[in-house]
Parts: C-alpha cells; sequence; structure tokens
C-alpha cells in the first residue's frame, strides 16, 4: 500500500523502521565492548583514565535514562514524528564523532549526547509501535526482543573484528545508523487516532500519572533482576573452569539463543495477563539464577543460563506491549518516556544490587541463589498487578 493511503498507520515499513530503532542502545553499547583494551592503551595515560574510559560504554545508558522522560514529552507536545527523526539524525551525528576527534572529553561529551539521541529514539518508538499497530503491537514488540538478540550477537562480533584493525573501528558501526535515518524520512509519519486527527493535534487529557508510575516501577524491578545473569555469567563460568574468554563468549552467545526462544514464545501467551506473564517470566529467570548459583559445573550453570534467557526473552517485549496498552495515545510518548528511563535505571541499579548481595552472602554464587529465591518471590507477587484499562486510542488498523 502506499504511504498515501496509510497516512498515520501501521505498515510493515514503518514496523521495520522502529524495530531497526529499537537496536540502537545495543549499538551503543556492545559493539564497544571488544575496544576496552584499545581504548586504555590509547588514553591509559590520562589521571582519570580508569573511571573515563568505562564511561565512554556506560555514559549513553546513563543519559538515556535522564532524558528519555523529557523525549516523552517533547514528543506528546511538538509530534511523534519531527521528534523521533530529530534523535535518529542527532545519533548519528554524535556517533561518528570519535572517528575524527582524539580527546578523550570530547569523545565522552559524543557518547552523552548519544544517550541524548537514544532517548528520544528508544522512547518514540516504543509509542509508535502501540500508536501505529494497536492490537498487532504484540507481533512487533516480540520482535524487537528478537532483533536485540541477534544485532548484539553480530555487533559484538563486529566491535571485535573492527578493534583489531584500530582503538576508532568499533565507531565506524554508526555508520549503521545511517539507513535508519532514511528510512524514518521515507516511512514515519504522525500517527492518528482513531477519529482521524494528528496525535499531536488532539486535546490534551488528564495525564495517568497512577498508570505510568505503576509501569515505571515494575519495569525498574523486572530489568534489575533480569540483568543479574546477563552482567555475571562470565564471571561464574569463568569460576567454575569454563575456560578461555573466548570459550566463555561463545558460550554465553549460544545461551543467549535461548533469548529468541523466550521472545517467539510470548507471541503464543501475549493474551495473558501482565502479572500471569511477569509471573511465568520471574519463575523462569528465578529458577535459571538459582540453578546457576547451585551449579557445580559449568555445563550446569550453562543450563541455568538458557532457562534464565528463556524468561528474558519476555522482558521487553510484555513491559512495552503492557506499557502502550494502558496508556492513552495522547499520552503515550510520555509514559513511554517514564517506561524507558525505569528501565535503562534499572540496569545500572543492577550492579549495586549484586554487590550489595554479594557483600551479604559471601560470593558471587551465593549471591546469584538469593536473588534468584528474590525474583521467585517477585513472580508470585505479579499476579497482584493490576492489568489495567486497555487504551481504546489507537490508529485505525
Amino acid at each position: 500500500m502506499s504511504k498515501l493511503t496509510t497516512a498515520g498507520q501501521g505498515t510493515t515499513a514503518k514496523g521495520i523502521t522502529l524495530i531497526y530503532a529499537q537496536i540502537l542502545p545495543v549499538m551503543a553499547i556492545v559493539s564497544l565492548f571488544p575496544a576496552i583494551p584499545k581504548l586504555f592503551a590509547e588514553f591509559g595515560a590520562h589521571p582519570n583514565a580508569g573511571f573515563l574510559i568505562p564511561a565512554i560504554v556506560t555514559a549513553p545508558s546513563f543519559c538515556a535514562a535522564l532524558f528519555s522522560s523529557v523525549a516523552g514529552i517533547i514528543a506528546d507536545r511538538y509530534g511523534r514524528r519531527r521528534s523521533f527523526i530529530f534523535g535518529m539524525a542527532l545519533y548519528v551525528l554524535a556517533g561518528l564523532v570519535p572517528l575524527f576527534v582524539n580527546d578523550l572529553g570530547l569523545i565522552i561529551a559524543s557518547r552523552a549526547v548519544l544517550g541524548m539521541a537514544e532517548a528520544f529514539a528508544i522512547t518514540i518508538s516504543s509509542a509508535l509501535i502501540g500508536d501505529y499497530f494497536g492490537e498487532q503491537r504484540h507481533r512487533w514488540t516480540a520482535w524487537v526482543g528478537i532483533s536485540i538478540s541477534v544485532a548484539g550477537t553480530g555487533l559484538i562480533a563486529a566491535g571485535g573484528a573492527l578493534a583489531d584493525i584500530s582503538w576508532r573501528g568499533p565507531f565506524a558501526i554508526y555508520l549503521l545508523a545511517i539507513p535508519g535515518l532514511i528510512m524514518a524520512l521515507l516511512f514515519i509519519d504522525e500517527p492518528k487516532a482513531s477519529g482521524g486527527s494528528p496525535a499531536a493535534a488532539r486535546p490534551q487529557l488528564p495525564y495517568p500519572w497512577k498508570e505510568a508510575f505503576l509501569i515505571g516501577g515494575v519495569t525498574l524491578v523486572t530489568s534489575a533482576l533480569y540483568y543479574v545473569e546477563p552482567l555475571n555469567i562470565a564471571r561464574v563460568l569463568d569460576a567454575k573452569g569454563a575456560g578461555s574468554s573466548t570459550q566463555i563468549g561463545l558460550i554465553q552467545s549460544a545461551t543467549s539463543i535461548a533469548y529468541i526462544g523466550g521472545a517467539i514464545l510470548y507471541r503464543r501467551v501475549h493474551h495473558w495477563s501482565i502479572g500471569q506473564l511477569l509471573g511465568l517470566t520471574g519463575v523462569l529467570i528465578g529458577v535459571g539464577q538459582l540453578v546457576i548459583g547451585l551449579g557445580p559445573t559449568w555445563q550446569v550453570v550453562s543450563l541455568g543460563a538458557v532457562i534464565q534467557q528463556v524468561g528474558g526473552g519476555f522482558v521487553i517485549p510484555a513491559l512495552m506491549a503492557w506499557g502502550q496498552a494502558i496508556l492513552p495515545l495522547e499520552q503515550r510518548g510520555r509514559g513511554m518516556g517514564i517506561w524507558a528511563t525505569a528501565f535503562f535505571s534499572g540496569t545500572f541499579a543492577c550492579g549495586g544490587l549484586v554487590a550489595v548481595t554479594t557483600s551479604l552472602t559471601g560470593g558471587l554464587p551465593p549471591a546469584m541463589t538469593a536473588l534468584g529465591i528474590l525474583t521467585l518471590v517477585c513472580a508470585f507477587l505479579a499476579r497482584l498487578i493490576p492489568a489495567g484499562n486497555r487504551s481504546t486510542s489507537t490508529v485505525n488498523a
């Protein structure tokens, strides 16, 4: 169908564009993992290198957490399309800066701006999936989870190959954001509510703060508990004698395939209530972490990682679709901004949660066990989460 006959409505081209945007935060982080040693070799003489070089990797997520709510407010007020294109264009410009500068301060500043761009891209693409696709959003949020997993594996490999050429090499990956910007210019238009008017032109409704903060609180807890395994499994595998860093990386990549299985399974049960979905998610993640914590060998630990990743495949699709469903179109940008802020904040909170639990339990494996038990408790409590009213302010499908 032509763009003229699908103005403001969902199409495959729009869906692919929005999924492309969801991959950008993964691109910002994992593509640089292999370059960290090269970055220390290049900038290690800087007096604050120990803090600043890791900040090259973490700054985008930190700034995305700070600015996602702002991005949502701007999108609701000034329109989804122009705000989304702004974010995509800013991402391309900021991402490529390290290819041309040698100053560590400028590189970190560009990474902070990149995080601001991520905030716009992620928040508004999340809102637009709900705006465009209505009851079909589950199909697209599931593909978000699958695409992030596949892209993460490929980007790590590409980053490693480019890092062998130069410390600047992995930053060339940001050239891949240019097709996303072009697609946004060609395919993304302003969504229309059921009455046919653009979202930005509709009367402002009282903001549903109760629903927004419920989404934010549940997302924060879920994100923090989910990231316990991805951020720490390599250390557990190493302690269990899994072998070299290369072997551990291959094991972790193999177990992460189960994430795709979880996202596919979500599509079959997406009609469950959010409490049921997060209950199942929590059981899988919790059991997986228990197996990881108690596993006597790296093979058993790997089995726990597989179970955990199946549960992890539910996290983003379920939370995103829930937020899209219970927020009205006119306020969905701000609401998904709160969702994105909570999700990124959960990533940061995870590190402190694991550190405190490790200190209390006397080691990482017992900490994984304790957090697995905590996750199972949260899985039980998840059934108390109210589903909320489904938004009827969606586009004509």
